[in-house]
């Protein structure tokens, strides 16, 4: 038997930039009754240019991870006819789009292997749809540039950094104030670990400090600045600079993608860890033992096998078609 001898780097090193797994969106302009196109927005979503520069924006960002992600567009187009009746229509009205589409997928261009955005002319932000049981994203005039990719990891089963936050009244009591009230409380529970307690009234890397450590930005450590900076800019969240995902939170993608959204991906990822087990499910939570077996259950080239860091003492032949990439910090495989 062949001996196999590979170093795989860390994320964003020694990595193709091409993407192994591509992410279909299907773009549809609802078009009004008389075939106008939705317009004068913030300039986000009122032109098909628009939706390439924000897919280009979220593949660059995706390329720094070294996952092997990226949007593919599947097309960019307009409806009319029956879809012409949600073209003013609210964000809260996004179910009932739902389904009209499924219901007439002819009709409304609905596709069962893209993630499918409708864009209409409301003055509201874009709402979100969460698995398995939400299908479509609806966007209004008033989305951000980064709405497209903020939208699309709520698709993929992803939280608000500040999921959870709340506000209460200087001695304790709630508040229904906003971001007036004396307490604000930065929320846990997007179920990723490795982000820090955020919330949607937080403007700066101080607030988030403040919240988390009880000092400003500037006395922090090193390694809790980058925590900090992890949620500030986050793409989940709703912070003004928004580019960024930790690594449990790609995972977290990754398993819906792999799952409850496989019809959108053109394959899948298996984790493999030192320790994990080789009876395991293969997902970020239940990994591989062995490189070998991720290897044995890839059954389509696009299909990717997520390395954690360490030493794999595994000699062995490939002989199909597959992706080997590594994740927080390097792998060795073929040597003890």
């Amino acid at each position: 038997m062949k001996r196999l001898f590979i170093l795989l780097g860390c994320l964003g090193m020694l990595l193709p930039a091409s993407a192994d797994i591509n992410m279909r969106i299907s773009v549809k302009f609802i078009l009004s009754p008389g075939g106008a196109m939705p317009c004068c927005g913030n300039g986000n979503f009122d032109s098909f240019a628009d939706i390439t520069n924000q897919v280009n924006f979220a593949n660059e960002q995706l390329r720094s991870f070294g996952r092997g992600y990226q949007f593919q567009i599947y097309e960019v187009t307009t409806v009319g006819g029956p879809a012409s009746a949600f073209f003013s229509n609210s964000r809260d009205d996004k179910d009932l789009l739902e389904a009209a589409a499924e219901a007439d997928k002819t009709g409304f261009k609905y596709r069962d292997n893209a993630i499918n955005m409708y864009v209409n002319d409301a003055d509201g932000s874009a709402v979100c749809s969460f698995p398995p049981s939400d299908d479509i994203i609806l966007y209004g005039q008033s989305s951000r540039t980064t709405s497209l990719w903020h939208e699309s990891g709520h698709y993929f089963n992803l939280q608000h950094t500040h999921a959870g936050a709340t506000e209460k009244n200087a001695n304790g009591t709630a508040c229904t104030n906003g971001c007036s009230c004396a307490q604000l409380i930065g929320g846990t529970t997007d179920g990723t670990a490795d982000t820090i307690a955020d919330h949607d009234c937080w403007s700066d890397a101080n607030d988030i400090a403040q919240g988390n450590y009880g000092l400003n930005y500037s006395a922090l450590s090193a390694a809790r600045k980058a925590l900090v900076d992890a949620v500030l800019n986050n793409i989940m969240s709703y912070h003004s600079d928004r580019f960024h995902l930790t690594p449990d939170q790609l995972d977290r993608w990754t398993d819906a993608a792999n799952s409850s959204r496989i019809d959108d991906a053109t394959g899948r990822t298996r984790f493999v860890a030192t320790t994990g087990n080789d009876l395991g499910a293969g997902t970020s939570t239940s990994r591989y033992r062995t490189v070998a077996r991720g290897v044995t259950v890839v059954n389509d080239p696009d299909d990717i096998v997520l390395i954690r860091a360490g030493n794999y003492n595994e000699p062995q032949t490939i002989t199909k078609a597959l992706t080997l990439r590594a994740t927080r910090g390097g792998a060795l495989i073929g040597k003890p």
